[in-house]
């Protein structure tokens, strides 16, 4: 007997777009009758309503059906279709589910498929934007008493510190909960279109026309194959670095040629040959781990594939910072830049009046860098501490490439500069000057840094250090 389905919708959106999947999927007999189907319907224009809110909402409502005995919370009974802001809502709700219903029981998790259909798991380029003059207009307008649910944009928004407090719950909690058992589930599974919207709509909504995404969500921020890396720089010896990794499996992930955020979910115009329905199939009827795996690997060749085409997109990934202090408070205002040096002019060595010179030698290929390598910087409109790096892998492949026939043996050096909070108060970044990208990284990830498709995290804190005229002690 097929588990019932929750289906449940994004922003701005509503349970009548997922109508005609409902009825696809029912006549594909994915599931016996049609009330074996349930649409999720929440309000996501309202302006202080949070995630934490409707996952909230959500436990109360399947409360309500495994009252009148027509659903069941009974371990891996329910499989769970999500579009774009569905991700973040039910993967709250469910971290909330297992850890404080449940108590850290996850043998008692009641999902065995969650199928994403671009989520919004990192966040999106167009959240900010959401928010703004024109977006209350025209998304919220009177109907929704100009309102755009500003908390939620917040928490969509690239690098936010919801999206982050997320990923720290369900990803780097210590625990697997994706899956919570190796034969039972919950199985991952990620869908991302590779077309985006008209370069027109990228002009009115900037990131729409986007290379790497599907016109709303790019690729990489859809994914949750993440790792983490903490630096800590709160002693006086070299930078303490530790690799988080995740004790989830890696999702299946796959690109949907010629899809974009829209099409990718079947409307009422679609018929059993849409792309989506099939793989939908494919994932639905996967039983354990092994299976779960093998199809990752088959649909991994096909994104590899597609990669290989004449014309076709490069490779992205994202890079999200958080920098604070040693205690805790966030530091806003910094500078994290790129440049190419060599060993030969190390900062070491250098006097203040030197730096300029010294970075002239490979001034070029650090153009090169920040121009093609870096695609975009984006600062979360709320906190500062969190930036987000969109890297394209291709042109960064071919800068290494360059690099190593490079006399010299340049390399790509990461500093960072944070500016005093306060007169007397300041941040110790000296040891942050210049590091070696691969010296910093490539020990300690178990795994390249550098890898299309994912989202790392990079969570840095600076010692905070007081001058003895804002605090001293007189004998």
């Amino acid at each position: 007997m097929p588990n019932p389905i929750l289906i449940i919708h994004g922003w701005s959106d509503n349970y009548h777009s997922f109508e005609p999947l409902k009825q696809l999927l029912k006549s594909q007999n994915t599931a016996s009758t049609i009330s074996d189907i349930w649409l999720g319907d929440y309000e996501s224009m309202q302006d202080d309503l949070s995630f934490d809110d409707l996952a909230q909402g959500m436990q109360e409502r399947i409360d309500d059906l495994v009252s009148q005995h027509k659903i069941s919370l009974s371990p891996y009974s329910l499989d769970i279709i999500v579009h774009s802001t569905g991700g973040p809502v039910v993967r709250t709700w469910l971290s909330h589910y297992l850890f404080d219903v449940c108590k850290g029981d996850l043998t008692q998790c009641p999902v065995r498929h969650l199928i994403m259909l671009a989520p919004a798991n990192f966040g999106s380029r167009l959240a900010a934007q959401g928010k703004s003059a024109l977006a209350k207009l025209f998304k919220g307008g009177l109907e929704n008493g100009f309102q755009t649910g500003r908390t939620i944009l917040e928490g969509l928004e690239l690098g936010s510190p919801f999206s982050w407090a997320l990923a720290e719950r369900d990803l780097f909690s210590g625990k697997k909960l994706y899956p919570c058992e190796a034969e039972k589930g919950p199985f991952v599974f990620i869908l991302s279109g590779t077309e985006t919207y008209s370069k027109l709509k990228g002009l009115v909504a900037k990131g729409a026309s986007e290379p790497g995404s599907d016109g709303t969500i790019r690729a990489a921020s859809a994914s949750l194959d993440s790792i983490k890396l903490e630096i800590n720089y709160n002693e006086t010896t070299k930078a303490h670095i530790i690799a988080v990794t995740q004790h989830n499996d890696a999702p299946v992930f796959k690109l949907l040629e010629g899809l974009n955020h829209s099409t990718i979910v079947p409307d009422a115009e679609a018929n059993q040959q849409h792309p989506t329905l099939a793989i939908i199939k494919d994932c639905l009827a996967v039983k354990n781990a092994t299976e779960h795996q093998q199809l990752r690997f088959k649909y991994l060749r096909e994104n590899n594939a597609l990669y290989q085409k004449p014309g076709f997109v490069n490779r992205y990934q994202q890079v999200i910072v958080r920098v604070q202090d040693n205690l805790k408070n966030a530091v806003v205002d910094y500078r994290l830049d790129f440049h190419v040096i060599n060993d030969e002019c190390a900062p070491s060595s250098w006097q203040k009046q030197d730096i300029p010179t010294q970075l002239e030698k490979y001034a070029n290929y650090t153009a090169e860098m920040i121009d093609t390598v870096i695609s975009d910087v984006h600062k979360h409109s709320v906190d500062g501490s969190y930036r987000t790096f969109f890297i394209n892998i291709d042109a960064y492949e071919a800068l290494i490439n360059e690099l190593n026939s490079v006399e010299g043996k340049p390399y790509i050096a990461m500093n960072l500069d944070a500016m005093p909070p306060i007169p007397g108060v300041s941040y110790r970044t000296d040891d942050f000057k210049y590091a070696p990208l691969n010296r910093l990284f490539s020990n300690n990830t178990g795994k390249h840094f550098f890898k299309e498709n994912t989202t790392t995290l990079i969570d840095i804190t600076l010692q905070l250090t007081v001058a003895n005229n804002i605090f001293n002690l007189i004998a």
